[in-house]
């Protein structure tokens, strides 16, 4: 039976399509319906087939920093399979460009990072995408999903980037390129219901299958939806009483989840708001609510960090000139530096107080969601646990305290012996190298250091032989030095091969760790040469930004190269992978 024959019987005599609670179906459910059926029709057909049938192939490609674009990239694998594909999902960081030109039919899903950035794993394909000789994709039916988040100027511009470059090159694009916000699950499903059934009436039968080794991603136990509840087993102040920051080291038992994961990867906090921040919104407005309203205030809604609508309400409401200029004139830059440190509370006090109502805020709160962190634990060296070290994000402003929500969940909410929610998100790029005789350079600062704990004790767990070097610095060495003993015991007993200490407010004239690259250049450089892996970790913004240049500068001074031929240089260890970022 098929599937307009079972449309049929689901209607009635000439009266309306299929109802819903008394409604017609929108085009999300009819799609959803769609492919239920699709599948069933398979299903079908399977109990009298021998073999299972082969169905187009069609490759769908993820770029990620946090593993969202990873779980919709595997959900879309799912239903394309109900609708008769073939579906390989890969990693943008395993694509090869001369491969991907021959697939007749790609999905792209791509989140952006930072300021309008591709994600990390997606810097080399992209890099291979907007040369001039990038070949032509006039085979290819395609089209793009794009995850991202309003509260950044540059919404989704990756993902705008990738659309535009594939139509330039040729490509088909068979349905329009769909943005999406933080709560990124509708739009995505609704984008999977759509290209899905155009998908199967375009391209060859026999066309193109892509494959990396003979291996596609595999989907999670646990996820954003699904998460797991680690129990938390330590928590350790590591930096000094009298330090500036506030840095927690927190150790999780994984139990019986039969969870694990890789030196790199992170862990996804799903974290909580403070009960004291939810009284503050309620009195500020004046206001009761019931239980559901602060079920939602505690676990649903992002009510700390204010959201682009919040802003253009406030704005809208001020008697403040300057701040009414500003979101009259969508003057992002100035918007960015007034609104620096503001959370929603302080911006509704100060600016909209009064003509504002509680449930006006309410419509402008966006969902609250996880905390990514690199994990900083080697699973060989504490069985069936996860560690992370994390920076307490705490501030005044205009005599209030402010309080960064993951962070201070953990730090202030969460007791030894309490669960926490998370799941995990494995970071393909930030590896350490297979053949453990490579030396590698490891760049982390502060909180920056959490993936290289766990990267020196997979190295000593495994027994590798290769060099291992640090750098690392903070404000003090006295007060933020944090696993200074641990540190110190790797340098005596030689897993530490080199350590260099940046710590900047100990001398009068400030000293970081791009700093203490270039003094030790040359030999950098002869490590490179040597097949050296280079990793930085820690602020994408300043600090990395800094060591890439100074990379550059070492490559060029001690390689003795032209400035063009240094930016080769350094683009040929990224397609290597020996050169590779977590940074945030």
């Amino acid at each position: 039976m098929d599937k307009e024959k079972i449309l049929a019987l689901l209607q009635e005599n000439g009266k309306p399509p299929v109802m819903l609670n008394g409604l017609p179906l929108n085009s999300q459910q009819k799609n959803w319906l769609d492919g239920f059926l699709s599948g069933l029709q398979m299903q079908v057909a399977d109990q009298h087939q021998t073999s299972e049938p082969i169905g187009k192939p069609l490759t769908i490609i993820y770029g990620t920093q946090t593993g969202n674009s990873e779980a919709v990239a595997n959900e879309a694998a799912t239903i394309a399979k109900n609708h008769g594909l073939a579906p390989t999902v890969l990693d943008m960081g395993d694509v090869n460009l001369t491969e991907l030109v021959k697939v007749e039919r790609l999905l792209v899903v791509t989140s952006t990072y930072g300021e309008g950035e591709m994600p990390d794993n997606a810097h080399v394909i992209w890099e291979e995408m907007t040369s001039a000789d990038a070949p032509r994709f006039d085979n290819t039916y395609y089209s793009v999903l794009a995850l991202g988040d309003t509260s950044y100027d540059d919404f989704c511009e990756a993902g705008i980037l990738w659309d535009k470059r594939l139509e330039e090159l040729g490509g088909s694009r068979i349905a329009d390129r769909v943005d999406c916000d933080v709560d990124y699950e509708p739009l995505s499903q609704e984008w999977i219901g759509t290209v899905m059934p155009i998908m199967t009436e375009r391209g060859s039968q026999e066309a193109v299958q892509m494959t990396v080794n003979g291996k596609e991603t595999q989907k999670p136990k646990y996820t954003r939806k699904n998460p797991l509840e680690a129990e938390l087993i330590t928590k350790k102040l590591l930096s000094s009483e009298d330090s500036s920051k506030e840095i927690v080291h927190y150790e999780f038992s994984l139990g019986s989840s039969g969870e694990t994961y890789l030196a790199g990867d992170a862990l996804n906090v799903v974290p909580e708001n403070s009960p004291q921040l939810i009284q503050e919104i309620l009195d500020l407005f004046d206001t009761k609510t019931d239980e559901e309203t602060r079920r939602q205030l505690r676990y649903d809604l992002e009510i700390r960090t204010p959201s682009k609508e919040l802003i253009q309400l406030v704005g809208e409401n001020t008697e403040d000139e300057e701040l009414k200029r500003m979101v009259e004139n969508d003057d992002k830059e100035a918007i960015d530096a007034y609104m620096w440190g503001l959370d929603c509370h302080a911006l509704i006090k100060s600016y909209g107080h009064g003509k504002i109502s509680f449930y006006d805020f309410l419509k402008t709160c966006k969902p609250l969601t996880p905390r990514a962190y690199s994990i900083s634990s080697s699973i060989k060296a504490h069985e069936n646990e996860v560690h992370l070290t994390i920076s307490s994000v705490r501030y005044s402003r205009e005599d209030r305290a402010q309080n960064g929500v993951a962070s201070t969940y953990l730090a202030d909410m969460v007791k030894v012996g309490e669960n926490v929610k998370c799941y995990f998100s494995p970071n393909k790029q930030f590896k350490i190298p297979e053949n453990g005789d490579l030396p590698i350079i490891m760049v982390g600062p502060g909180t920056g250091i959490a993936p290289f704990r766990a990267f020196l004790e997979e190295r000593e767990q495994t027994s590798a032989k290769g060099e291992n070097w640090l750098f690392f610095g903070d404000r003090n060495k006295a007060h933020d030095f944090i696993y200074q003993d641990e540190i110190e015991e790797m340098v005596k007993n030689g897993l530490l091969s080199r350590l260099d200490l940046a710590f900047s407010r100990d001398q009068n004239e400030k000293v970081y760790v791009q700093d203490k690259m270039l003094a030790k250049g040359d030999t950098l450089f002869q490590w490179l040469e040597r097949g050296a892996y280079f990793y930085i970790c820690g602020d994408a913004f300043r600090m990395a930004r800094d060591v890439d240049q100074a990379l550059h500068t070492i490559v060029s001074v001690h390689g003795k190269m032209s400035d063009s031929d240094a930016a080769s240089y350094v683009n040929n260890l990224k397609k290597q992978k020996r050169y590779v970022r977590d940074v945030y």
